[in-house]
């Protein structure tokens, strides 16, 4: 996938190419938001913004955690979720169904005091794409630039 960081960017952050090599999408729509302080808080790629349109990248900050230590454990139990290698952790990726029935891998990873978390998912279906890899690729490339204390 390469530099999940390189321009050109969409929401001043994500790379477009590794966007379109993760979604498969080569058409797509990217709205990005950000914390009160202008830090990134949220990337999301879709092929079309309308309500049919398909979603197949978001990447989101949460400072702080909406979801407490034991939340996060009960989350990797229900989806057959991994531990994150080593210097990745703490955090684990998974996989589930969308509301639509798509196949969304994701990744969960926070700071060792549960106070910020970033998650990234991507909706499985680019072509001869490993989704849960991708997530876990996006994740290793943005932890130090996206999950830091404010």
């Amino acid at each position: 996938m390469g530099n999940v960081t390189a321009n050109p960017r969409e929401c001043d952050l994500i790379s477009s190419n590794a966007i379109q090599i993760a979604t498969g999408f080569r058409d797509y729509r990217a709205v990005g938001t950000r914390m009160s302080e202008g830090r990134f808080a949220s990337c999301s790629v879709a092929d079309d913004l309308g309500s049919e349109g398909k979603l197949g990248l978001v990447i989101r900050v949460h400072e702080p955690s909406p979801v407490s230590p034991e939340g996060l454990e009960n989350t990797k139990v229900t989806t057959g979720g991994h531990d994150l290698p080593g210097r990745l952790r703490p955090g684990f990726a998974s996989r589930r169904k969308d509301a639509t029935g798509q196949l969304v891998a994701f990744v969960y990873g926070w700071t060792p005091d549960y106070r910020h978390l970033l998650s990234i998912e991507v909706t499985a279906g680019a072509p001869g794409r490993d989704s849960l890899a991708d997530a876990v690729e996006f994740f290793r490339q943005l932890k130090p630039i996206l999950l830091v204390p404010a």
